[in-house]
């Protein structure tokens, strides 16, 4: 067995982390799928470890171009598969690396990660698992990728629904649980930071008198994964395979934030957007339904409410009158979030280049159709550009006077040399963006600080030339996207005529780079080893 690169966090990394997302190359690898989405959950349980099935390059992957430069998953052990293991089978490196992981670490519980080598030679990895785990002092269990099918992102939804079927729902050791009544479970996706996002929501919980059984990912370990039956529900932001699992098996409900089967059957865009005040209240409301407290959760969140929406009031002063440009797409910074910030959104920009090898024109148009319907309820009256040059971007910006860009960093550039402000949403999605009533607070002032930076004519990045549609990448990055997405076509099979409604919609399957990877040009899901 190989360890790749183990040892302690370099202060030097540290301090390249803001800088870090700015570089326009970075990201494009940046992908949740097999084994980095895998790896991310494992990561995330922190007496897990994990085992790349595969050669050491496999292992080193994600040190180069992690998710998170300050956490480039310094743990992950390989059994070194080589030429020979090709011909023969590596399935003995796998058992070996089982017990040296094992030996060497002692964790609670070890995830086997298949690679494109031990996949296609066929190495039964579950024999392998199941023969070696009554050996060792932990669960074992293995993830190839082709459990949750299309459903992404797809290493996290794998891995997590490996852990389901093979440890928490497999039959065996449930029959005693105790159920913890009245609880909910909350998981979220483990980039997303669930200690920080979800502590409103457990205490809006509590008012309501429905208990919280587990939060994950914060702080989570094995023994914790193992009291995730107990709950009457489990709330996830995404859909989630494993949470449909254990609803099959231990009876434990589910309820999806982002509510994209209701939204097949409704057409109703708030749906997809369940942030800002109303947004929240229904969420909490429809949960609270679910759980049987509907009648004192009602008058918990009309206090709660009132009294965000008089704190909201005065953290909107100084925002009146204030023009954004948003970026339209399945996600991103809610149109709502900004209605109750106070701020107009002026200029709309919908960029669909990135879908229209995967998805019909009629999906495409329902994606940019849905995000104008929603400014409509919001009660904004946007110019709305589809597919827009940066020059065009910048002409509908100086004629509507718009005073600020909703633009990752790696666009922002762009519109800076202009002399235009821009916003980051990137961060406020990942560590602020939540259900819950602080959020908007919290966005106003964030919008009130961007507003405040000294406009910069002259930033590094503009001396490089960028694509006239895909603004994150230079021209030669940008044909090499569109020559992977054209090849990646023939792989998604009934992909290319797939409607929002359907399958691929329902798995989040356009999740990642609908909003914010359509602005950097990323391919999402493709070459994810």
């Amino acid at each position: 067995m190989t360890e790749n690169g183990s040892g302690s966090k370099s202060s030097l990394l540290m301090s390249f982390v803001k800088m870090y997302g700015t570089l326009p190359l970075h990201g494009i690898t940046a992908i949740p799928g097999k084994i980095s989405g895998a790896l991310m959950l494992a990561d995330a349980i922190e007496d897990a470890v994990p085992l790349i099935h595969g050669p050491v390059g496999c292992a080193f992957q994600r040190k180069v171009n992690p998710f998170k430069p300050h956490s480039p998953f310094y743990t992950t052990p390989c059994t070194n598969m080589n030429d020979t293991d090709v011909v023969y089978g590596g399935e003995e490196k796998l058992e070996q690396g089982i017990r040296e992981t094992y030996e060497r670490y002692h964790p609670n519980l070890i995830l086997v990660i298949t690679t494109c080598p031990s996949d296609l030679i066929g190495d039964d990895a579950e024999a392998v698992t199941r023969e070696v785990s009554s050996e060792v002092g932990c669960d074992v269990v293995y993830s190839t990728g082709d459990f949750v099918g299309r459903s992404k992102p797809v290493g996290y939804q794998d891995a997590f629904y490996a852990i389901t079927d093979q440890m928490l729902c497999n039959g065996t050791d449930n029959g005693d649980l105790k159920r913890n009544e009245g609880s909910v479970n909350i998981v979220t996706f483990p980039i997303h930071g669930a200690g920080i996002k979800v502590a409103e929501m457990a205490s809006v919980f509590n008012d309501m008198e429905i208990g919280v059984n587990k939060v994950c990912f914060d702080h989570t370990r094995v023994e914790d994964l193992y009291e995730l039956p107990k709950a009457d529900l489990n709330i996830t932001d995404y859909p989630m395979q494993w949470a449909k699992l254990m609803d099959e098996r231990s009876d434990v409900g589910c309820y999806e934030i982002l509510g994209w089967g209701r939204y097949n059957e409704e057409k109703d865009p708030e749906l997809l957007s369940p942030y800002g005040i109303s947004g929240s209240s229904r969420v909490f409301m429809e949960i609270a339904e679910m759980m049987g407290k509907d009648g004192v959760a009602e008058e918990v969140i009309g206090r709660r409410r009132s009294d965000a929406e008089e704190r909201l009031s005065k953290a909107r002063k100084g925002l009146d009158g204030v023009k954004i440009a948003a970026i339209g797409g399945l996600h991103g910074v809610g149109l709502n979030l900004f209605k109750d910030a106070g701020v107009d959104v002026s200029v709309l920009i919908c960029r669909t280049q990135i879908m229209e090898g995967r998805l019909t024109d009629g999906a495409i148009n329902e994606i940019v159709d849905m995000n104008m319907n929603l400014a409509e309820i919001c009660g904004f009256d946007p110019e709305t550009l589809v597919n827009p040059t940066i020059e065009e971007e910048i002409k509908a910006i100086r004629r509507s006077e718009t005073d600020l860009v909703i633009a990752p960093s790696t666009s922002a550039h762009l519109y800076n040399r202009e002399g235009v402000r821009t916003f980051d949403p990137t961060g406020f999605m990942i560590h602020h963006q939540r259900v819950g009533f602080e959020c908007p607070i919290e966005l106003c002032r964030m919008l009130k600080a961007a507003l405040k930076t000294p406009q910069r004519r002259t930033p590094l990045l503009s001396m490089l030339q960028h694509d006239s549609q895909m603004h994150g990448l230079t021209p030669h990055w940008a044909k090499l996207s569109r020559a992977f997405s054209l090849l990646r076509a023939d792989t998604i099979g009934d992909g290319l005529g797939v409607e929002v409604g359907d399958e691929v919609g329902a798995g989040v399957d356009v999740e990642l780079d609908v909003e914010v990877d359509a602005d950097i040009g990323r391919v999402e899901g493709g070459f994810d080893r």
